[in-house]
């Protein structure tokens, strides 16, 4: 098969089209190598408290509870679970602490 060309074409317009088509294939015959990761680290979420070792919160009154005691009791029982529940807090905070230095993986 003979490529025909158009009768008056150019040199100019003959030479375009041919290095057209050599940049064309030159580019298919060409891959890109890929290389495969042979390890991926993804970052998994883990506890850092073990769910044993989580302090359980102190009781306190109910509402209903609150409402059958006079004012002096009640005060006295609010105060009481006030002060129960700042420990708690204090050490809820500890752990949290001591979770945020805890240093990240690599």
């Amino acid at each position: 098969m003979t490529l025909q060309w158009p009768r008056g074409s150019s040199l100019l317009l003959r030479a375009a089209a041919i290095s057209t088509a050599l940049l064309l294939a030159s580019g298919c015959a060409s891959t890109a190598r890929v290389e495969v990761p042979k390890e991926v680290r993804v970052p998994v979420p883990v506890p850092c408290v073990d769910a044993t070792a989580r302090p359980k919160p102190p009781a306190i009154v109910d509402e209903d509870a609150l409402l059958a005691m006079d004012e002096g009791t009640r005060t006295l029982r609010l105060w009481a679970d006030h002060q129960r529940l700042r420990g708690h807090a204090a050490v809820l905070e500890a752990i949290v602490e001591g979770c945020s230095r805890i240093p990240a993986p690599p």
